[in-house]
């Protein structure tokens, strides 16, 4: 299966999720549990990235497992991931000749983050990133340095997200009875005793419901960015997001629980959104905004609505403000000449139309308003201050709806140099840690591709190994 197929696949319903298991190797699992109480050492909610790290690692020192993942097949977003992980000071950099220390990892992880991460959590995450890295290449990983980006370890070939699950999946057969896994059952509720979570409230999908009691508890079920109303809700300006970019899982479960027993929360306003997202993909910004190329945004009455200029998450909400939430990208061969025009029609499913009149139909638009729209914008028209104007003249043209996304939840639950759950005091509740996108406080404003996946196997490992302390 192509990566595209393969992303657009997996962020689709449930239905289409289960199909994309049949390119990943699954381990056995048992779904067969009956009884009203089941108890295990640790018990690791949810099976993306974070989870299996967190549950591999809790078996290897010595405990018994079960993670439990609600979907019907294990992966998360991490299975869709298609690029690599970020590292420093790797053979990959010292072979190259090209540096990307620690340092400059830390550094350019706050930079990006407009300094709000927790820098004691960050330099942990960059510290970590080359044994991250050296542990993938021990399972039979080939990786190669983005000369380019220095921080971008990527695969030689082939998809990182299902390569990584398929070195999970072994991992856990190595491991045999030492790690359960349950799919289609959703945990409900943690359960805390004398102020100790102990376990959790679980239900599989007839909605039989039983208990878990575990020594400890890891909570790894990804953000919410299949949760526009928990989106909506920290940050007016993405009220009415859409979910095209995430998988049907991300629906902030953890972050819910965690939240009821005390759990304090870090960057909730905070959310990578794409403006332009199609299912599976976000077409990038420069299409509708590079100096000197056309490019412009037109909503559903095929006029323009904004400066197409302002930074991505300045234009979020101007399209959430359209009819049905949704834009129309619009740009002709000129653009598409160009990387990421190119990119756009290739994985944006880009319609291509031979004048506007003929693109309009197909987008379902009035031909003859998005014509004047056009002819206007070329004229030099612009009531939005755009700062740079280009033309939309030479044929073919193309276009496509797009609608803004959440691409990843940065806010989530705090948490302390040990993965332990913290509240708002700072104090660490006993028996509860989280590890990957259900965490906050790592990013801040901002992201650096790669570094998600890295800190699923950073702060997986360290959750995993303190779960496992008895």
């Amino acid at each position: 299966m192509k990566k595209r197929s393969l992303l657009l696949i997996a962020v689709m319903v449930v239905s289409l999720l289960a199909a994309c298991s049949q390119q990943t190797q699954q381990p056995q699992v048992d779904n067969s549990e009956k009884n009203t109480e089941v108890t295990t050492d640790v018990l690791v909610i949810g099976g993306g990235g974070a989870g299996m790290v967190s549950g591999i690692t809790a078996a290897e020192n010595g405990s018994k497992v079960i993670i439990v993942e609600k979907m019907p097949m294990l992966g998360g977003n991490t299975i869709i991931s298609a690029t690599g992980i970020t590292a420093s000071d790797t053979d990959l950099h010292e072979k190259a000749g090209i540096p990307f220390t620690v340092e400059d990892h830390i550094k350019k992880t706050m930079e990006t983050g407009k300094n709000l991460p927790d820098e004691k959590l960050v330099r942990i995450l960059a510290e970590n990133s080359n044994d991250a890295y050296e542990w993938l290449v021990s399972m039979g990983l080939s990786y190669k340095l983005d000369e380019k980006e220095p921080w971008w370890i990527i695969p030689v070939e082939g998809h990182y997200g299902r390569q990584l699950f398929n070195a999970f999946n072994t991992k856990v057969e190595e491991l045999g009875d030492k790690i359960e896994i349950k799919l289609d059952t959703k945990a409900t509720e943690l359960i805390v005793e004398e102020g100790k979570v102990v376990g959790a409230k679980v239900a599989d999908k007839e909605g039989k419901e039983f208990v878990i009691k575990a020594n400890s508890v890891v909570i790894a079920t990804g953000g919410f960015g299949n949760a526009p109303e928990l989106i909506g809700e920290y940050n007016k300006n993405y009220v009415g997001a859409h979910n095209i970019m995430s998988t049907a899982g991300s629906t902030g479960d953890g972050f819910k629980m965690a939240v009821a027993v005390g759990a304090g929360t870090r960057d909730m306003e905070h959310h990578q959104m794409r403006p332009l997202a199609t299912p599976g993909y976000w077409i990038r910004e420069t299409v509708i905004n590079e100096e000197g190329l056309g490019g412009i945004l037109v909503n559903t009455s095929a006029v323009r609505f904004t400066n197409e200029t302002l930074k991505p998450l300045e234009l979020v909400p101007q399209i959430l403000k359209q009819t049905d939430r949704i834009a129309y990208v619009v740009f002709d061969s000129e653009m598409a000449a160009t990387k990421n025009g190119t990119s756009a029609i290739k994985n944006g499913n880009m319609i291509e139309a031979a004048t506007i009149e003929e693109l309009a139909g197909k987008l379902g638009l009035d031909s003859a308003k998005l014509m004047e729209t056009v002819n206007s914008y070329n004229e030099g028209v612009d009531e939005f201050g755009r700062s740079t104007m280009g033309k939309v003249t030479v044929g073919p043209f193309y276009g496509v709806k797009v609608a803004p996304s959440s691409h990843y939840t940065m806010a989530g639950i705090a948490i302390n140099e040990n993965a332990q759950v913290t509240n708002e005091s700072g104090e660490a509740i006993p028996g509860l840690y989280a590890a990957g996108e259900v965490v906050g406080g790592l990013y801040g404003a901002g992201r650096i591709a790669g570094n998600n996946t890295l800190d699923d196997i950073v702060f997986g490992k360290i959750a995993g190994k303190n779960a496992s302390v008895k």
